[in-house]
């Protein structure tokens, strides 16, 4: 089993946060090793920490809880700056070194070290993945999530929200977009167009129509200028609809969203 060593400040450990990456990492199939847990009592501490560093029986790799606390801490730096000459003197420069950052921290404090290394941030869903794989001196296993091939978003830039779609390649023209009819008064929605990610204050929509769907099951808004990975159509509504479909009126690609 692949084991690493954890630095870290004890006052990030009074809450026992540490005892939960540890936890969780040990849960992942890593051995870990922390300094009360390792080292003994009534001998020198920084022998110790080279046993474990150096030996590679003992840790196949380093890491550094990263915080305000550890990174500003004189003896956490202190550890780190040993660590690193030691484990690059006995166990070459590929020795994993790894940061693990709980929280965004002022960059500056960041060690030159871990800037060049690898570092990792908890909030990460795949961050044990990529400690250990780390460790483990292979490519992390990291599960891709598919990418629809539009972009949605919510803005809300007032109390009224402001729904943007847009294609993420090549064009919707002309445009259609509808919500479920039962809904059309309570949201009240009106088209918008403009640049992506900017909310138009103004804007000319061309061949613009609305009303219900053949169906009847839907209420309908059209417009014939051409949505483009950088050119949006927005959604003006007083909230959001459980429901909006939207693409290239009469014809494919056209997509639902669910909210």
């Amino acid at each position: 089993m692949s084991s690493v060593w954890i630095t870290y400040a004890w006052a990030d450990n009074k809450d026992r946060d540490v005892d939960f990456a540890a936890q969780e990492l040990i849960g992942a199939g890593l051995e870990v090793k922390l300094d009360r847990w390792n080292l003994g009592a009534g001998k020198r501490l920084w022998e110790q920490i080279a046993h474990f560093i150096q030996d590679a029986s003992s840790s196949d790799g380093w890491l550094l809880y990263a915080t305000q606390e550890s990174l500003g801490s004189e003896k956490c730096k202190e550890e780190f700056a040993y660590a690193l000459d030691r484990a690059l003197e006995q166990r070459g420069s590929d020795f994993p070194i790894i940061a693990l950052f709980p929280a965004s921290i002022d960059k500056e404090l960041i060690p030159a070290a871990i800037k060049t290394r690898l570092y990792v941030s908890i909030t990460d869903p795949d961050w044990k993945e990529r400690v250990i794989a780390a460790v483990q001196k292979r490519s992390p296993a990291i599960t891709k999530t598919l990418v629809e091939p539009y972009a949605v978003a919510v803005h809300q830039p007032r109390e009224q929200p402001v729904i943007e779609v847009r294609p993420r390649s090549g064009t919707w023209s002309p445009f259609i977009c509808g919500i479920p009819i039962a809904e059309k008064d309570i949201i009240s929605p009106h088209l918008g167009f403009g640049a992506a990610k900017r909310i138009p204050d103004a804007f000319i929509l061309i061949s613009c129509g609305e009303g219900a769907s053949s169906a009847g099951n839907l209420w309908v808004m059209t417009a014939g200028n051409e949505a483009t990975p950088t050119q949006s159509y927005y959604v003006f509504c007083n909230k959001l609809p459980s429901l909006l479909i939207f693409g290239v009126n009469g014809g494919h690609p056209q997509y639902q969203v669910k909210f």
